[in-house]
């Protein structure tokens, strides 16, 4: 480290001081107490399936190579009786380092949410489980086409798109990735000739703005399906190990971290809902205009979604976790008691194991990259920074 930047570290060091004995004087534990409902909970007999995602990529000049996988799988009892693996490896030409990231984090959901989903339809359990927010998984930008390819094509990249909405549909369980299959890349090939002839179709950047939209249309498809096609109406929850919401205090840090500090019984804070309807005015998550357009109902519907959350200790382990639960019209309230209990009863060291297990199985390393790498011939690829290491 240079010597400049050790000399303004320790500077820092004086003034996070100050920052913290200002945040301790913020909020009381009285101020805590009221939001807090203390519950020991039981242990109980039930049947989960959760899922997790990874991604992961390497940069080379003017294009990137990426991997992503999702792991579905599903325990009775604490006993794993079933699992599903969907992933991918491919190419991309998409220019922008930050929408890179957005677009692999899609096909990362959309991965995660079909294994998932293709677990929990073969064993039907009475609980599933998502790492992270189910809000969050709303909060997907649609793939723009200026991602991809510098010329504008005025949108009419996405309506061709939306027109293959129907065969993702029909076909939509049948590929780890439908949107990228054969099948649907020879349709999206032949209405690219049709609509801008040869030379245009042939271009491989975009062909791939197209397909990105395939993907974004599928994922949302995925989700459509989590929320409204399980006919056996399980608890759907996600759970959060981290938190930016302040709503409950106020305060300049978020309300898990003030819960974190005050809180050591077991129990829960009382419950909120997710303003959904806000988040979508304030553009934090939307959906393409092709996609409310060719798929009305659904879109509506998902809109309609109602996400109640409470933050919860369910273990004297546990730490504090952001719970946020579909309240699905076709089922009675679900009581927090009775999420305190499913969680505490599915945990070991304090975090549900079955959660633990999916991000250990389904994480792909930068090694795993490197096998890849090899595998494919790209070592010795050119990637910019040669010069400088």
């Amino acid at each position: 480290m240079r010597p400049e930047l050790l000399e303004k570290t320790y500077k820092l060091k004086k003034e996070l001081e100050l920052i913290k004995l200002h945040l301790d004087s913020e909020i009381s534990e009285d101020d805590v107490i009221k939001h807090w409902i203390d519950y020991f909970p039981r242990e109980i007999n039930c049947k989960a399936c959760a899922s997790d995602g990874s991604f992961n990529r390497k940069v080379y000049l003017g294009f990137y190579l990426y991997s992503v996988a999702g792991y579905g799988l599903c325990f009775d009892n604490n006993v794993m009786v079933s699992e599903s693996f969907v992933g991918d490896i491919g190419i991309s030409l998409i220019k922008n380092q930050e929408f890179a990231e957005s677009y692999f984090r899609l096909l990362m959901f959309l991965v995660e949410m079909k294994s998932l989903l293709k677990v929990s339809a073969k064993e039907k359990p009475d609980v599933i489980l998502l790492d992270g927010t189910l809000s969050g998984r709303f909060i997907l930008p649609p793939p723009k086409t200026k991602w991809f390819v510098d010329k504008d094509f005025g949108g009419e990249l996405a309506k061709l798109s939306g027109e293959l909405i129907p065969y993702i549909e029909k076909y939509l369980f049948d590929y780890d990735i439908t949107s990228q299959s054969t099948k649907l890349k020879e349709l999206l090939f032949s209405k690219l000739i049709e609509k801008f002839g040869q030379e245009t179709a042939s271009k491989r950047d975009v062909f791939e703005a197209a397909l990105a939209k395939l993907a974004y249309f599928e994922y949302f498809l995925l989700l459509h399906h989590l929320f409204y096609k399980l006919d056996w109406n399980p608890i759907i929850m996600g759970i959060a190990k981290t938190s930016k919401g302040t709503e409950l205090f106020n305060s300049s840090i978020p309300d898990i971290m003030v819960f974190y500090k005050f809180i050591q019984n077991p129990g829960f804070s009382k419950e909120r809902y997710v303003d959904m309807e806000s988040k979508s005015k304030t553009k934090e998550w939307e959906f393409s205009e092709v996609f409310e357009k060719k798929e009305t109902k659904k879109a509506v519907e998902l809109k309609d979604v109602q996400i109640k959350y409470f933050y919860s200790k369910y273990s004297s382990y546990s730490v504090i976790s952001l719970i946020e639960i579909y309240e699905n019209p076709n089922r009675e309230t679900i009581r927090q008691q009775y999420i305190n209990d499913i969680l505490f009863s599915l945990s070991a060291g304090g975090y549900p194991f079955i959660l633990k297990k999916a991000d250990a199985d389904v994480r792909i390393k930068n090694k795993d990259m490197e096998l890849i790498e090899s595998i494919l011939g790209l070592t010795l690829e050119k990637r910019g920074r040669e010069v400088v290491e």
